[in-house]
């Protein structure tokens, strides 16, 4: 008998703790929390750092930074997963698909605050997998 009070007493505790969980917070424990935080970007690092080198031997990063400071082009740091205002107004998630669009044609969708610049060549001079490279890169910097 006492097993089963025991048991009915964790699920007394367990039923308390959910119910002052959700007074305090406004959301049940189990839907993810309150937490903010953006999932983490994950990336190859073998293909990130054959991406880097890329950036560097194709000019990238002659207008785009590493660092988050401001040129030519949007920086690297911090771009990969994040919503990117468009110049026509509307917004995108910079995922991998985006990244590989901006490559390949970059003039279909400009970022806000950027001129059209950025050569449409790369589609001709890069392989996929060098492209799928620069993006693992990119991701690495977020």
């Amino acid at each position: 008998m006492r097993s089963w009070t025991e048991g009915l007493a964790a699920l007394v505790v367990v039923a308390g703790l959910g119910l002052v969980m959700f007074a305090f917070t406004g959301e049940s424990i189990t839907d993810g929390g309150t937490d903010t935080t953006d999932p983490a970007v994950v990336f190859d690092p073998d293909a990130a750092e054959r991406g880097a080198v890329l950036a560097e031997g194709t000019a990238c990063l002659q207008c785009h930074t590493r660092d988050g400071s401001s040129a030519t082009g949007p920086t690297f740091k911090g771009l990969a997963g994040s919503d990117r205002p468009l110049t026509t107004g509307e917004f995108v998630t910079a995922d991998d698909s985006y990244l590989f669009n901006s490559i390949v044609d970059p003039s279909s969708q400009i970022v806000e605050g950027f001129d059209n610049v950025m050569p449409g060549t790369f589609a001709d001079q890069l392989t996929e997998t060098d492209i799928e490279d620069l993006i693992e890169f990119i991701k690495s910097l977020s």
